[in-house]
This record gives C-alpha cells, sequence and structure tokens, in this order.
C-alpha cells in the first residue's frame, strides 16, 4: 500500500506527521513551516491517512499492522534509514504502533492530544458500539455537513483557544470527504477495535514526548501516564489549550518537538 505525502524542507532527517480522523497532510502545515525554521536540519513528510484523500475507488481501509508496515516502507524506500514520527488524536495511536512495531526504524515518537488505547474491556465495547452507530449513520445518506458541525462541537474540543467562528472553515475543508470512506475508517480504527498498548510502553527503547493541552484533562491524564510507562519520555503541557493543538497551538507545539528532536540520534 502506497500512502501519499509531501515533504517540506531540504534537510538530513526525517519527521512523518500523521493527522487526525477527518483531517489531511496539510493540517501540519502551519507546525511544518515553524519546525523548519527551528531545526533546518530536518525535512518533515505530510502524510495524508488512508482514505482521507485518495480517488482510488478500490480503496480498502488497512488495518493498523498494514498500515505501520506501509511507514517502515516509505523509510526504507526513501533511503532514510530511521525517521521520527509524529501523530495527533488518531494519528498519534497509529503512529505510536509504527514505532512499538518498527523501534530500529523510529527511535522516536511524538505524540500530540493522544493515548496508549483502551484497557477495560467494557470501555472499549462501548467505544466500538459508539463508532460503529456512527459509522452507519455516515452510509445512510446522512447530511454530511451536519455530521461534520456536529464533530466539531463535541465535548472533547471544547477549548479556551477556540474560536466557534472556525467551524465553516472545518466544514468546507473536511467536505472533501467520502462519508463511506470515513465510516470505514471509524471501524476499522476505533479506538475500541485498535490494540490497547500500555503494557507495550515500557519495551519501547527510544525516546518520546507527549503534548496535551491543559484544558483537556482526559488526554493530558493519558499523556502524564504515558511518560510514565515509557524508558525514556517528556511531557509538555500547552497552556489555554484543549485538544486540537494544531488549530489552537501549532506555533507553541513545533518549537517543543524540534527541542525535543535535536537531542535524538
Amino acid at each position: 500500500m502506497g500512502l501519499k505525502f509531501r515533504t517540506l524542507g531540504t534537510g538530513s532527517r526525517l519527521l512523518l506527521c500523521l493527522h487526525g480522523f477527518l483531517g489531511e497532510g496539510s493540517d501540519w502545515t502551519e507546525f511544518a513551516d515553524v519546525f523548519l525554521t527551528h531545526a533546518p536540519e530536518w525535512q518533515v513528510a505530510l502524510i495524508d491517512l488512508p482514505g482521507h484523500c485518495e480517488e482510488d475507488m478500490a480503496w480498502i481501509c488497512p488495518s493498523v499492522n498494514e498500515f505501520a508496515q506501509s511507514l517502515q516502507k516509505l523509510v526504507q524506500d526513501g533511503g532514510w534509514g530511521t525517521a521520527a514520527v509524529a501523530g495527533y488524536s488518531l494519528g498519534g495511536r497509529l503512529g505510536l504502533h509504527a514505532a512499538l512495531s518498527f523501534p530500529a526504524t523510529f527511535p522516536a515518537f511524538v505524540g500530540i492530544s493522544t493515548t496508549a488505547g483502551i484497557e477495560d474491556v467494557a470501555e472499549r465495547a462501548r467505544r466500538s458500539d459508539s463508532d460503529s452507530a456512527l459509522a452507519v449513520r455516515l452510509r445512510s445518506n446522512v447530511n454530511f455537513a451536519e455530521f461534520l458541525r456536529e464533530w466539531w462541537h463535541q465535548p472533547v474540543f471544547t477549548s479556551p483557544s477556540r474560536d466557534d467562528d472556525q467551524v465553516a472553515e472545518f466544514v468546507a475543508s473536511r467536505q472533501r470527504r467520502d462519508p463511506l470512506r470515513m465510516a470505514a475508517c471509524l471501524e476499522s480504527w476505533s479506538a475500541g477495535r485498535l490494540p490497547s498498548q500500555w503494557s507495550a510502553l515500557c519495551a519501547y527503547p527510544g525516546r518520546a514526548l507527549l503534548l496535551s493541552g491543559d484544558a483537556d484533562a482526559k488526554f493530558a491524564s493519558a499523556a502524564v501516564r504515558m511518560q510514565s510507562a515509557f524508558q525514556c519520555a517528556e511531557h509538555h503541557s500547552v497552556a489555554s489549550a484543549g485538544h486540537q493543538l494544531l488549530v489552537e497551538k501549532s506555533r507553541e507545539v513545533a518549537p517543543a518537538v524540534a527541542k525535543f528532536l535535536i537531542v535524538v540520534d
């Protein structure tokens, strides 16, 4: 499975960036512009998650293992040898799986507003059922613009830095998505179906950086716990920010990531 991406920068080291559900690689553009001013020795690959931007009518949502293998192949085929992998929300969960699966290829992981998964069996079942219900709705001739507005207004995205006037921009940029493909992604990559990685964090030999908004209580708590579970990890809390750090605080997130990666071998 080939991946669609574009690279920014001219450096000799590679950072892969994975967006969240409904997003696209360009969600990282502002981050990349600021990051490269602090870390010009790097290139940044802005990856479109499968199903989010392709026009291949034969598309099938890959498993989390297949996606990890595709990331590893991208790095090896490009002659990079190794790369850092950063992911926001869903992209963080996918990137974490890749880092844990191929630690020699991915010696550094950056998780933004993300988690290592759901451990509790009952909670996993509830999340799986919830995402399946959303998938059914997406397949039933849903008013996609209305779906996107409801998605934007979910409590998890509440933030002191978010302007509700941004909802129109969000809907316009996401309305290009195919609801049927989004349904497939929801089912395949639901947090209720992806494996919990909590017990595997302690075996990761690389370095990790976890970033969370101070108003995003659930994911801030997960970041603190992940920091403790990794062998070598840092946690950076972003002030006056919620879950959508790439939207709200890219210019603060980018220097923190650059500082972290400077010391990655």
